[in-house]
C-alpha cells in the first residue's frame, strides 16, 4: 500500500507549504481538496494554477491518487445539472493532475422524495456522467465516500444498494471506516467484503467514546480509539486492495504532528504485516 495526506488537515497552510512536508515525512502522495472557498484549489482553477499544482507534486516525489470534491449525486433534476457540470469541472482537472480518481458525496435523505427515489437518482446521474466523461474521453473515475450526516451513503449497506449491478469501472468508493464510527456501522470485515470490488481509496483516522456523552465520539490517535486499524489493513490487503491509506485526522493537535504520528503508525502496521 501507499500513503497519503487529506490536504484538509493543513487548511490553514497554502498548498505551496504542504508537499516539502509530506515528502519530508516519507509519504508517497497528497491528496488535494477542491472546494468553491478555494482550499486548495477553486473549483475553475487557471491553467497556470493547475500545472503549478501537479509540479508542486512531481518536484517532492508526491503523487496525486485522487483530488477530493463536495460534488454530489442524489438531487433532483435541476440542481443536478449544477452538480454535474461541477463533476466534469472537476474530473478535467482530475485528468490534468494525472489522478485516476475524484471524490463525490451522495445527497442527504430527503422525507419528501423517500429513499427508493433519491437511490434512482444517483444510479441514473452515475450512468449519465460516466456516458459524459467517456465521451469527452475524460479518464478519472468517480469514487463515492462513505458519509453519513449530509450524506445518504453513510454504510457499506446502503453503499451497495446504491450501485450494486453498476460496473466498478464507472463508479468506485472511497471507503472511510472512520466516518461509519458515528453513522453507518457495520463490523470492519463486512464493510470491506460488501464494498471490496470498488474500493478505490482509504481515509484513514480514528474515534473514540466521548467520556461525557456516550451517544457521541471524539477524535484519537490511529491506535488508540474505537477502530483497530492494524486489523482493517490486514482485512484490506487480505481482499486484494493496493492503493492508498490517506490520513484524515480531526485532533485538535498541529497537522504535521499528525502526518508524523501516522506515518508512523503506518511504517509499523507494515513491518509486522
Amino acid at each position: 500500500m501507499k500513503y497519503s495526506v487529506y490536504t484538509l488537515l493543513f487548511k490553514d497552510y497554502s498548498l505551496e507549504e504542504i508537499p516539502p512536508i509530506l515528502s519530508e515525512l516519507g509519504y508517497n502522495g497528497i491528496e488535494i481538496r477542491i472546494h468553491d472557498d478555494g482550499i486548495h484549489l477553486p473549483i475553475d482553477p487557471s491553467s497556470e494554477k493547475i500545472a503549478q499544482a501537479r509540479r508542486l507534486a512531481q518536484d517532492y516525489g508526491l503523487e496525486i491518487p485522487i483530488i477530493s470534491s463536495y460534488a454530489k449525486f442524489g438531487y433532483s433534476e435541476e440542481l443536478w445539472k449544477i452538480e454535474k457540470e461541477k463533476m466534469i469541472k472537476i474530473a478535467s482537472i482530475a485528468d490534468k493532475l494525472e489522478a485516476k480518481y475524484f471524490r463525490v458525496q451522495t445527497a442527504g435523505y430527503d422525507d419528501s422524495l423517500g429513499y427508493e427515489k433519491i437511490r434512482s437518482f444517483i444510479r441514473k446521474q452515475i450512468l449519465e456522467l460516466h456516458v459524459t466523461l467517456k465521451e469527452m474521453n475524460i479518464e478519472a473515475l468517480p469514487v463515492i465516500e462513505q458519509h453519513g450526516g449530509g450524506c445518504i451513503a453513510s454504510s457499506a449497506g446502503i453503499i451497495i444498494d446504491l450501485i450494486r449491478g453498476i460496473e466498478p469501472e464507472k463508479i468506485g468508493v472511497l471507503y472511510d471506516p472512520g466516518n461509519a464510527v458515528w453513522e453507518g456501522w457495520e463490523p470492519p470485515i463486512v464493510q470491506i467484503d460488501i464494498l471490496k470490488n470498488y474500493i478505490k481509496h482509504v481515509h484513514v483516522k480514528n474515534y473514540d467514546r466521548d467520556k461525557t456523552d456516550p451517544r457521541k465520539v471524539v477524535p484519537a490517535p490511529l491506535d488508540k480509539g474505537i477502530l483497530d486499524w492494524r486489523e482493517v489493513i490486514k482485512i484490506l490487503k487480505s481482499k486484494g486492495y493496493t492503493g492508498y491509506l490517506s490520513l484524515e485526522d480531526f485532533r485538535p493537535i498541529p497537522p504535521e504532528e499528525k502526518a508524523r504520528q501516522a506515518i508512523a503508525f503506518f511504517k509499523q502496521v507494515e513491518s509486522t504485516a
